[in-house]
């Protein structure tokens, strides 16, 4: 919190909360708000301010009019703004003098509470406030519509045996934040490999929606062991589950290893290979996230799944020196 400390005592001004739905431009994505701060001690949105938006600024310089200051014809003084979400990292844009930006915007990432002040300073050391008292101006920051509401769920199925025509049995399925693994038998035998997740949009995922490709942009971001950046793929609609959409990452397509022969290294897996403690096996690993349209499923902040593949040693014998 910054007090006014060497400013005078600002009017106290109501702050305009953004707590209806965000409205979107024609593609759906939710538009832009403007942040007013008029020279009338008036503080007003055009509209809702929504998460993923990087709302506009209009500051009047009027309303801090001490610490100014030029040298040859310069501005040495300049009106930055600093705001914070949900009491997170302080940010900064300049809205006037030195530097000032064209068009000054906001971060916005997340919902929840939008804090503000505003700092006047120069470069003989003057510094002023407009904090609203020191209590500094708040507005709601609504939840990116675009976004599901809930994604969650997530689970493995290894298993020879299918329910329900074909589909994976309740019974088989595991939490992924345990991870799985996917070996010589499940190569060979398993009727079902998958990983699934549910998603649920309000007016989206709760009937049989044709459109539900176009709303929902469902992807995995995958990482093999050794590798430092992530690969992304988009990850197949299964069915619709109550209100939710089913999700299916196939395992077998994310499987490193499986080959029938390696005949030297240049065939050999990018992923790194090491052997399991017997010998008889190479041991690899993927690390994996999911997003829909960019709201993340992970286990932890952070972090990743993590899915585990061994297949047979000697098949591996060129890569491993």
């Amino acid at each position: 919190m910054k007090l006014a400390l060497l400013a005078p005592l600002f009017a106290l001004a109501a702050c305009t909360p953004a707590t209806d739905q965000a409205s979107s431009d024609l593609s759906g994505k939710p538009k832009d708000a403007t942040l007013t701060f008029d020279a009338s001690w008036n503080e007003t949105t055009s509209g809702p301010i929504a998460a993923s938006t990087k709302p506009h600024l209009s500051y009047d310089a009027s309303r801090l009019p001490t610490c100014r200051g030029e040298q040859n014809g310069i501005a040495q003084w300049a009106l930055t703004a600093h705001y914070k979400l949900n009491g997170g990292p302080e940010q900064t844009a300049t809205v006037a003098g030195l530097n000032a930006e064209s068009d000054p915007r906001l971060a916005i990432d997340e919902p929840g509470d939008l804090e503000m002040w505003f700092q006047a300073t120069n470069r003989w050391g003057c510094v002023a406030y407009d904090s609203n008292f020191g209590a500094n101006y708040h507005f709601v920051v609504v939840e990116d519509p675009t976004k599901p509401k809930w994604i969650g769920n997530a689970a493995s199925v290894v298993s020879r045996q299918t329910c329900n025509d074909g589909k994976p049995c309740d019974a088989d399925r595991k939490g992924l934040d345990q991870g799985f693994l996917f070996d010589t038998w499940a190569r060979q035998r398993a009727a079902i490999t998958g990983v699934f997740f549910d998603v649920y949009r309000a007016n989206t995922t709760e009937f049989d929606n044709p459109d539900l490709w176009k709303e929902l942009d469902v992807e995995v971001h995958l990482r093999p062991t050794g590798a430092s950046a992530f690969e992304t793929r988009y990850v197949d609609f299964f069915e619709r589950h109550g209100n939710d959409a089913r999700y299916q990452l196939s395992i077998r397509s994310i499987d490193p290893l499986g080959a029938q022969s390696i005949a030297d290294a240049s065939s050999c897996p990018s992923a790194k290979l090491t052997l399991t403690p017997d010998g008889q096996y190479v041991e690899t690993s993927v690390d994996f996230y999911f997003t829909v349209n960019g709201k993340e499923l992970r286990p932890a902040p952070g972090k990743t799944f993590v899915g585990r593949f061994q297949d047979y040693a000697n098949t591996y014998a060129p890569c491993m020196h």
